[in-house]
């Protein structure tokens, strides 16, 4: 925020409950403030700023960007390793079912069918092996 020098600036009162004045003082002191007026200047002027910017993300500060961006790639990261063990244990079954039975259409739908059931029981935590070994 731009300091202004006291002699450029103009007296009006303004009417505040007693809570929002002591709180308008305890934030510039914790902040190193000279007055709560100088508080109040800060916050209106930043107020303003936040309004007239069309996008408000150069208030966001880069030690907050930098977190939230490091999250969302460690999320990003995450999931798709899951999503690659998902798809090898799901090629493996594919494998091995391709290679030792011949299943008509409808034991085929069966399958999927008790398969999508498990899934929303187990929420996706049951593995081929857990079912090979009888796990289930």
């Amino acid at each position: 925020m731009k300091k202004q020098k006291q002699e450029n600036l103009k007296a009006n009162s303004i009417r505040l409950a007693p809570s929002v004045w002591e709180d308008c003082e305890r934030r510039a002191e914790r902040m190193g403030l000279k007055s709560k007026n100088e508080f109040i200047r800060d916050a209106i002027t930043f107020y303003t700023e936040w309004l007239d910017s069309p996008v408000t993300q150069k208030f966001m500060t880069p030690a907050l960007e930098s977190v939230i961006g490091a999250k969302v790639r460690d999320s990003e990261e995450r999931l798709a390793r899951l999503l690659f063990k998902l798809a090898v244990d799901q090629n493996f079954l594919a494998h091995i079912v391709g290679n030792t039975y011949e299943y008509d259409e409808a034991t085929l739908e069966d399958f999927r069918i008790q398969s999508l059931r498990e899934v929303k029981e187990t929420n996706g935590t049951l593995t081929a092996k857990d079912i090979l070994r009888g796990e289930k």
